[in-house]
């Protein structure tokens, strides 16, 4: 095996590697997010223990994604710029829905007045990430945003 190839074995691995962790790690986020309704109601002690369930581990749970995408254009350019720019609708709401996610959970710890509209807030674009991530087509039973990524890096032009 030259060296090329395994150069690319271990970029496609470590790359599957940091999505599975982005996709394990951050379900614990959209899924407090969205059954935040349901688990907090209108109580808004409950809703505060819930932001701070998830307070610690917030920001390191999107690093995986981010970290995927650069070593994705590190080591497979072609790939990158295939797999990004037939998703980039997805990919955006995706990018926005994680940013104003971030934004809802740091106003709701500030704020002291109405955080009934950031409990929405996370509750909406949750749900919308989710929804994004997770999308179900008519062809396969379940296709998630993942494996169309991943598979999409097998399609020979």
């Amino acid at each position: 095996m030259d060296t090329l190839t395994l150069l690319q074995i271990i970029w496609f691995v470590l790359i599957g590697i940091l999505l599975a962790g982005y996709a394990v790690l951050d379900g614990f986020d959209l899924g407090i997010g969205s059954l935040f309704p349901f688990l907090a109601g209108s109580d808004e002690k409950k809703a505060a223990v819930l932001f701070r369930s998830i307070g610690p581990v917030w920001d390191g749970n999107e690093v995986w994604l981010i970290t995927g995408g650069g070593a994705l254009f590190a080591a497979f350019p072609h790939a990158y710029a295939t797999v990004f720019s037939g998703f980039y609708l997805a990919l955006m709401i995706v990018l926005l829905g994680l940013i104003l996610r971030a934004v809802s959970n740091e106003f709701f710890m500030l704020e002291s007045g109405n955080k009934s509209i950031w409990v929405k807030t996370f509750f909406i674009l949750s749900r919308a990430v989710s929804t994004v991530t997770t999308s179900r087509n008519s062809r396969t039973k379940n296709t998630s945003l993942a494996a169309k990524f991943l598979s999409s890096l097998f399609i020979i032009p």
